[in-house]
């Protein structure tokens, strides 16, 4: 069997194959508890007042839909209304007084966070002790995006056993949004991200069969599905209240972050400070605000890139215990129909997004330069099944040999009609996403949910090929990976480089170093550097320019941290560009190559000119300092012919 190292069970919250507690389902006779997609305030806004009652109480939380058994567990609901998760959205102009008052009917003292002015920094609390009633009364100061949160166990949102908040109490989340004056009400959406485990017997470490993730109180595939018209200025207001942090990925586009902040900030990121982004990590209690542009027509998902918070969900009892839910994933999810994967193989941080086509719209056909790759696995017995992408010429397959990691650096220009027709020589589906890549849905490679007019991204089944086609509008690094059961056919070594050129530029692998940091099959599932956890020295000359291209596609190491050193110190680097998009001017500076984190999903591109001879390291550690990887580089002094071609 094969888990996560005990490191990273931690920072997972518990990756344990420890027996669970009999599942005790909620009682029905409980209020049930609704959804709630924030597209409602709540309250009586009248005259710059804001005036709110929400009360405690104990409900059902039917999670998998009305037909499943529901769980029992604490929610906000404001008074005359069902109970909601997440509670009640609290949104208001900029300068609103806002008076709520907390009902606890309860035997359990309860303590909220976030009703509080912005600026009032240590003064965020209200203890609601049982079976009585409080009040918060302030102005809403500062316009962005905040939230309010509540605990009875008197824990923080971060993971903390025994008392976490991953409990009865882990739903007590709720949105609060300061609008700006003049603020078109529902131009925007706002998405609240929680968890929940069932709580072991006493003593026993959490039992990953039951985690469940969602957004608006719901997993995927029942999240709202948001649609919109081709043009389309969208705006999302993000809030993760679990309990680690999410690389968020839109597929297709590219995003602006024009806010981050907390339960008690919003700062603004201004102009000279933004980047296009196709990944955003979000940190424990951390909110953003995202934009998009939907210039392109047909379905997209939007998702966490752990892929351990996007597998199918499950009810107490579904699985004997983690270790059996373990195995389902890593020996495939099977769906009764393989062009329903996303569906029927995926649960958790997705939303799902339909960009509408008008009428008349059709998609550009061009002759294309083609591009043939094989998915093959080697011989080893199931369990042990390694799998590869191999590119090949014009006929055939190609020759038979041993699986390498990462897949072939697949490289083409700005402006050039590509194509990539991948053949399935494996004995199960697949799927290829391409990573990053601005991209027609159908070929964007989700099955069942990309496409358009009627015609849905299909899986690729055995023995059969999908052709993938491309004009790249700009130059930069991404990646191609299954998407297809990720966590078997990810860590069995489904993932490589797609680097995009500016036309007429030569391809140089001497110069242009690709760095791919992966999950391995092995038992522990220990990051690779281009696929070995001890890999080879790099051989690299002093005062030549050096791209290094570096990509995390791992399962779960959110917070990889590059660092670049030389005698121990780090040395000097210049950023270039993050998922595939160029920097702007003022950001392609000079840095410090240290702690440098890329979450998976995302890909930095640096420019290197080692300065002198010597032997240097690139080190990829955990955010507590922990080696994943250390990839030795060895710099050699200029020859006497290259030194005069080198530029001072």
């Amino acid at each position: 069997m094969r888990r996560p190292a005990a490191w990273i069970r931690v920072a997972l919250a518990g990756l344990s194959l420890a027996v669970a507690a009999t599942p005790a389902f909620a009682d029905p006779d409980l209020p049930r508890i609704r959804w709630n997609d924030n597209d409602r305030p709540a309250g009586t806004l009248v005259d710059g007042v804001l005036t709110l009652r929400l009360e405690l109480v104990r409900g059902e939380w039917r999670y998998l839909g009305d037909g499943r058994a529901g769980v029992e567990v604490l929610a906000f609901r404001e008074i005359g209304r069902d109970p909601q998760n997440p509670g009640p959205m609290i949104r208001v102009p900029l300068g609103t007084e806002i008076r709520v008052t907390v009902s606890n009917p309860l035997d359990v003292a309860l303590v909220v966070h976030g009703l509080a002015a912005r600026h009032v920094a240590d003064m965020d609390s209200l203890v609601v002790p049982a079976g009585e009633e409080r009040a918060a009364r302030f102005v809403a100061d500062v316009q962005g995006t905040y939230y309010y949160w509540g605990t009875t166990t008197g824990s923080r949102l971060v993971f903390e056993q025994p008392d976490s908040r991953l409990f009865e109490d882990s739903q007590l989340n709720g949105a609060l949004i300061v609008d700006p004056p003049g603020a078109v009400a529902g131009r925007d959406r706002v998405m609240v991200m929680s968890i929940w485990f069932d709580r072991p017997p006493a003593g026993q470490e959490l039992d990953w069969q039951t985690e469940t993730m969602t957004i608006n109180g719901r997993p995927w595939p029942l999240t709202e599905r948001l649609e919109y018209a081709l043009g389309d200025s969208v705006h999302w207001r993000l809030i993760n209240l679990t309990d680690r942090g999410h690389p968020m990925h839109l597929h297709g586009y590219f995003f602006d972050v024009d806010a981050v902040g907390g339960i008690q900030r919003a700062d603004p990121v201004w102009p000279g400070e933004r980047r296009l982004n196709a990944t955003h990590f979000m940190r424990v209690g951390e909110t953003a605000d995202i934009s998009w542009l939907a210039d392109r027509p047909g379905g997209w998902p939007f998702h966490c890139h752990i892929s351990y918070h996007v597998v199918p969900n499950a009810l107490p009892g579904d699985y004997a215990d983690g270790a059996a839910r373990e195995d389902a994933l890593l020996h495939g999810v099977h769906a009764e129909d393989p062009n329903h994967h996303v569906v029927e193989g995926m649960g958790g941080l997705v939303m799902g997004i339909t960009v509408r086509p008008p009428e008349d719209y059709a998609y550009e056909v061009h002759p294309r330069r083609l591009l043939r790759l094989f998915v093959r696995s080697d011989s080893l017995p199931d369990e042990r099944r390694r799998f590869a992408f191999v590119l090949a010429g014009e006929d055939g397959d190609p020759p038979p040999g041993p699986v390498a990691w990462p897949g072939p650096t697949l490289v083409t220009w700005v402006g050039e009609p590509t194509a990539v027709r991948v053949f399935n020589r494996l004995d199960e589906p697949t799927q290829i996403h391409w990573h990053g890549l601005e991209i027609d849905s159908y070929f964007d490679g989700v099955a069942g949910i990309g496409g358009y007019l009627g015609a849905t991204t299909p899986a690729i089944l055995p023995g059969d090929s999908f052709e993938m086609r491309i004009t790249p509008p700009r130059a930069g690094t991404y990646m191609y990976h299954t998407h297809f059961n990720d966590i078997r056919q990810q860590s069995a070594g489904l993932y490589g480089a797609f680097v995009v050129l500016e036309p007429g530029q030569p391809w140089d692998p001497e110069t242009d170093r690709v760095l791919m940091l992966s999950t391995g099959s092995d038992p522990d599932m220990l990051p690779l550097l281009n696929g070995s956890r001890a890999p080879g020295p790099l051989a690299l000359t002093a005062g030549v320019v050096y791209r290094l291209r570096l990509i995390n596609i791992t399962l779960f190491n959110a917070g990889a941290e590059f660092r670049l050193l030389h005698d121990g110190f780090p040395v000097f680097w210049r950023a270039l560009g993050k998922d595939g998009a160029a920097l702007p001017a003022r950001q392609r500076k000079m840095r410090l190559a240290d702690r440098t984190p890329i979450s998976v999903g995302e890909t930095m591109d640096f420019e290197f000119r080692p300065s002198e001879p010597g032997e240097y390291h690139l080190e990829v550690r955990s955010p507590v300092g922990e080696l994943f990887v250390d990839q030795r580089i060895d710099v050699s002094a200029p020859s006497t012919q290259a030194s005069a071609s080198i530029s001072p």
